[in-house]
C-alpha cells in the first residue's frame, strides 16, 4: 500500500469517527407517549445539540483532519521533488 492511500485511509477513518462519535454518544429514546415521558425526550435532544463535550471532541478531531490534510500537502511536495530527482538522475544515463 503506497502512502497516499495510508493517508487517504487516515483521512477517511477520521472522518467517520468525527461524524459517527457524536451522533451517537447518547441517543435519546421515547420510552412512553406521555407528556412527562415526551418532555424527557425533548430535553435529551436539546442537551444533545448543545453538549460542550461533544463540542470539544468534534473541535479536536478538525484539528486532526487539519494537520493530516498539512501533513498530506507537505508529503506529497516531498514525493514530488524525489520524482523530479529520479528523473533527472534517468536522464543523465
Amino acid at each position: 500500500m503506497n502512502l497516499k492511500n495510508c493517508i487517504l485511509y487516515v483521512l477517511i477513518f477520521c472522518t467517520v469517527t468525527l461524524v459517527y462519535v457524536p451522533s451517537h454518544a447518547h441517543e435519546c429514546v421515547m420510552s412512553g407517549n406521555n407528556a412527562e415521558e415526551i418532555m424527557k425526550y425533548n430535553q435529551c435532544i436539546a442537551n444533545q445539540s448543545s453538549n460542550p463535550e461533544l463540542e470539544k471532541i468534534k473541535n479536536e478531531y478538525e484539528l486532526e483532519i487539519q494537520k493530516l490534510l498539512q501533513d498530506n500537502i507537505r508529503l506529497e511536495r516531498r514525493i514530488a521533488k524525489i520524482k523530479n530527482a529520479l528523473a533527472t538522475i534517468i536522464s543523465s544515463y
